[in-house]
């Protein structure tokens, strides 16, 4: 797998429709869905390419077009995944969270009650998941 942090704007693009999408793709199916967003044929079957071979994604299955059968990708790990071992990469640790979460609710402060409830009931998923794991 490339170095997280080493992808180009387009590879790190792509991997963002993916994640969003999510479900697997063809590089045929992501050409009808990308065309409009400024993907061409050619740009899309490198950064596949690309990123296939660094790893970033795997094949899921196979569907048959035509006479062929072309490979269905996803992304080999989570959006989450991604960008926290892009932030440890820029030195980020695990100290830094609180900071980092404070940093993101307060960043998305247009967020209505319902989310901001959304957000609290997941940090208190994570908190005691992290008490039951100190006490084991």
């Amino acid at each position: 797998m490339k170095k997280i942090g080493n992808l180009s704007t387009r590879e790190e693009e792509l991997l963002n429709i993916l994640w969003a999408y999510n479900e697997p793709l063809t590089q045929n199916e992501m050409v009808d869905r990308l065309v409009s967003q400024g993907w061409n044929n050619v740009t899309l079957f490198k950064t596949v390419q690309s990123l296939a071979k660094a790893g970033y994604l795997k094949v899921v299955g196979l569907e048959k077009s035509v006479k062929t059968y072309a490979r269905k990708f996803i992304p080999s790990l989570t959006k989450e995944e991604f960008y926290s071992e892009l932030l440890i990469k820029k030195g980020m640790t695990s100290d830094s969270l609180p900071d980092i979460t404070a940093a993101l609710i307060g960043a998305n402060k247009k967020e209505n009650t319902e989310q901001k409830r959304e957000v609290i009931a997941k940090l208190e998923e994570i908190i005691e998941s992290l008490r039951k794991e100190i006490q084991e």
